[in-house]
């Protein structure tokens, strides 16, 4: 499954992630946390549950949505920390 991830919010901070069809699939959040300041937080009932919430950076949790779903993650409107 792709994923397109859109940002939103303050400016590199939080961006949505919905699927080819539109389908709401959750968020990735920074957060102030040292080690791993990229959260995904899943759509509840969606194919990201199950998926490691805690990431060093935003393409580690990219990578990891794309391993997770099979597919690919396309950054629109933005760039990758």
């Amino acid at each position: 499954m792709d994923v397109i991830v859109n940002p939103i919010g303050a400016a590199g901070t939080e961006w949505c992630l919905y699927d080819r069809l539109g389908h709401h699939l959750g968020l990735i959040r920074e957060v102030p946390w040292p080690n791993t300041p990229f959260t995904i937080v899943p759509e509840r009932g969606s194919r990201l549950d199950g998926i490691p919430l805690f990431h060093p950076s935003l393409d580690v949790a990219l990578a990891a949505i794309e391993e997770h779903l099979g597919g690919t993650c396309e950054l629109v409107g933005g760039s990758s920390q």
